[in-house]
């Protein structure tokens, strides 16, 4: 579960809807993240990537979505890579990210 608290979310993967169309035409995203960053969390930013074709920043007006995948769907790196600067004020952050199930950490 994310912590309520989170003000930077990193997951691999997109929300529904946001970051995650894909070349075939097709939604990718998780409709549970979505529910979980729109409804309970409301991070100021949440980074992902995985929809290579879909890079880009979108908002819903509380939450900063990037889909920062800077490979396109043919894997080259060819996307632009994406810089946030964080005003002062939000020190210290609490930030999140998911945990990799090949992580050799317990």
């Amino acid at each position: 579960m994310i912590p309520g608290n989170t003000d930077i979310l990193l997951t691999h993967g997109p929300p529904a809807g946001v970051g995650d169309y894909t070349k075939n035409g097709e939604y990718a995203g998780c409709v549970d993240l979505l529910e979980e960053v729109q409804c309970r969390v409301k991070p100021l930013y949440h980074c992902f990537g995985h929809i290579h074709e879909a890079n880009g920043v979108y908002s819903d007006g509380t939450t900063t979505f990037i889909n920062a995948a800077i490979c396109n769907s043919a894997y080259k790196a060819r996307q632009p890579a994406y810089v946030v600067d964080l005003p002062k004020r939000m020190f210290p952050l609490n930030v999140y990210t998911e945990p990799c199930s090949n992580s050799p950490m317990p």
